[in-house]
């Protein structure tokens, strides 16, 4: 098998891993975050609540943990299998230590996760506020006492945001592995000098077209990717639009200079695109 299919499949192995992983942190975090609103609405017996106070009665403190826990937690992991496998494929043995690396790598996947919070948690917070606004008018036409709709409003929300943590386990795991690979990759490139490349790898099955046309395009690792209208530096970039990022699951492979070249000789890199490893559906 082509060894970028083999990374595509291995890649979508420990996606499926990660985000498993991801999930209950998710879901505690909506569970925290809708908590002052559920209490309200239970304790007073009522779904009347303006939208102003709806905003005031949702946590929005655990944005920053969940996602700083997530971030190092999932990232590292990422950063550490790419960083052997980089050595792997220049044939270098994998016993050095790296604990000065790891400790770079948090650092840096930390301070990610700080500047993405500040950017995405009032759009996350705005998201919720609609999930609410939907379950207190769904309830408003119903022929329900005060307390039934109370009941129907917390199972609604309840159930939306167990999908909900679905969704954002599944396009943050794709975000921060791509983000942990090439802070590993990058790190091994580091170490051995010249320029580095990334390639999109796409799943082909169930992706989106835009995401198709890029598939397989080789780029120095100080260019973007082009999405559909849109800039990227790598799947899952956060600065994607949400109809470019929710639920995508590509990967990219990033390549030492050496491996370029020689991927160049033996005609597998022509004009910016990777040929003979177009995807599979899985």
């Amino acid at each position: 098998m082509d060894e970028f299919e083999l990374e595509r499949r291995e890649f979508a192995k420990q996606h499926k891993i990660a985000e498993k992983q991801m999930l209950p942190y998710f879901r505690k975090a909506l569970r925290q975050h809708i908590a002052p609103f559920m209490q309200y609405i239970e304790i007073n017996s009522t779904v009347a609540v303006p939208r102003g106070l709806i905003s005031t009665l949702l946590d929005t403190l655990v944005w920053s943990k969940v996602y700083n826990q997530v971030y190092e937690k999932i990232g590292v992991k990422f950063a550490r299998r790419e960083y052997y496998r980089q050595k792997r494929v220049d044939n270098e043995e994998e016993k050095a230590s790296i604990g000065f690396l790891i400790d770079i790598w948090s650092s840096i996947l930390r301070d990610y996760s700080l500047t993405y919070v500040y950017n995405i948690s009032r759009e996350l917070t705005d998201t919720t506020i609609k999930i609410i606004e939907e379950a207190l008018s769904d309830t408003a036409s119903l022929e329900l006492d005060e307390k039934g709709r109370v009941r129907l409003v917390i199972k609604n929300i309840t159930d939306k945001m167990k999908l909900r943590s679905l969704t954002i386990s599944r396009t943050e795991t794709t975000t921060v592995s791509n983000i942990g690979k090439e802070i590993g990759a990058v790190s091994w490139i580091n170490e051995q000098g010249g320029q580095g490349y990334r390639v999109w790898l796409g799943r082909i099955a169930r992706e989106r077209d835009t995401h198709i046309a890029v598939n397989n395009t080789v780029l120095p690792l100080d260019e973007m990717y082009t999405v559909g209208t849109e800039q990227a530096l790598r799947p899952g970039d956060v600065h994607l639009s949400a109809k470019e990022r929710i639920n995508c699951r590509c990967s990219q492979t990033i390549m030492s200079q050496n491996r370029y070249n020689a991927l160049v000789k033996r005609g597998r890199i022509v004009n910016g695109k990777l040929l003979g490893a177009s995807g599979s559906a899985y």
